[in-house]
């Protein structure tokens, strides 16, 4: 069986999606002939740039022509349609593309288009229907997509993002903590201003921000909110991340509520857990499919300013007994959620679609 992957976008890139992307199709490789089918960019180092190493078959398709256009990208992939089984794909008007030209498509669900942009729901739908497989990031999407759509024939499964960061558990010294960690995006639902604004009210915790954004608009909220206990660390690639994640030990999520985040599933959930971190995260539903209060991490309600600084103040209470048990349990939670699982899942997935 050969799998192509799909991703029209450029390669390497910052974004979360493309480490998902790229975790999942190297993981997919290494059971399975695997091809990523992407942006034609100039940089060739992509696996170099992620920190990986498989044999994944890297085949660029152009998306330029004069213009940068989705249809150009479509044009060049039809020659490969015959050459592929099955193809996984993540973008709707890819797979719809695909679909309309006899291949058979696994659709990989990470939101519902169309409750952000209406004129979206004849093509999800068509997608949807006539996917061969439909694969959910979580339990909570699927529910959604089951209430919206008519796909109760359509061969699903719940396969949750991963993490590369296979390692040992860490025994950590949480006697004293004066550091809190965010590593994401600068978007506004990444909940960085409410964090920002919020830890205005703990001047000897500092708050490490790692990230990819606009500088001068971090700059603006923290002069907002004239925060002074705050280390702005910039973009860190993979190996950079495993180390100070390492040395961390409070890690936060301060998503808030908005269409965006209402379906995420953060892949820096996995990884805080995964380095024993005491993870203090917003209390969307799809977290809770992995995060239980008070045991393996801890929720505040999102968007609601007190209840992140109760939910802060209790963590700083508690005894470092406690703390590590609940860092322990997060560590042994984050082992089921793992790029090769997923790669695993993936496969029996699609052999189990006849």
């Amino acid at each position: 069986m050969k799998i192509a992957y799909l991703y029209p976008e450029k390669l390497p890139s910052k974004k979360a999606r493309s480490v998902s992307v790229i975790n999942t199709a190297c993981s997919l490789s290494r059971y399975i002939d695997t091809s990523l089918l992407y942006e034609q960019s100039d940089d060739e180092n992509i696996l170099e740039f992620y920190g990986l190493k498989c044999n994944l078959n890297l085949i660029p398709i152009p998306r330029k022509f004069i213009i940068r256009s989705n249809k150009i990208f479509n044009f060049n992939l039809k020659k490969y349609i015959k050459q592929f089984d099955y193809f996984y794909v993540r973008h709707l008007k890819t797979a719809e593309f695909l679909i309309k030209n006899n291949a058979n498509v696994i659709f990989e669900c990470h939101e519902i288009f169309s409750v952000k942009n209406p004129k979206m729901k004849n093509i999800e739908k068509f997608v949807c229907e006539n996917s061969k497989g439909l694969v959910f990031v979580n339990k909570y999407l699927q529910q959604a997509f089951e209430e919206k759509f008519n796909i109760l024939d359509v061969p699903k499964k719940v396969i949750y993002n991963g993490c590369g960061f296979e390692v040992d558990y860490i025994k950590k010294d949480f006697s004293n903590i004066n550091e809190i960690f965010y590593i994401g995006s600068f978007q506004k639902w990444k909940g960085l201003e409410f964090l920002v604004k919020n830890m205005k009210e703990f001047p000897d915790i500092t708050l490490n921000i790692v990230g990819d954004g606009d500088k001068e608009e971090l700059n603006k909220i923290i002069n907002k909110y004239n925060l002074k206990n705050i280390n702005f660390l910039g973009f860190k690639h993979s190996n950079e991340v495993k180390e100070i994640l390492k040395k961390a030990k409070l890690t936060v999520i301060p998503n808030i509520p908005t269409t965006d985040s209402e379906f995420s599933m953060p892949i820096k959930l996995f990884e805080y857990l995964t380095y024993s971190n005491i993870v203090l995260t917003s209390d969307f539903n799809t977290i809770k499919e992995v995060v239980i209060d008070n045991q393996n991490g801890f929720l505040f309600k999102a968007g609601d300013s007190k209840s992140f600084k109760e939910k802060l103040n209790y963590i700083l209470s508690l005894a470092p007994e406690k703390l590590e048990e609940i860092a322990k349990n997060g560590y042994e939670t984050s082992k089921q959620f793992t790029w090769d699982n997923r790669a695993k899942q993936i496969i029996e997935f699609i052999k189990s679609i006849k």
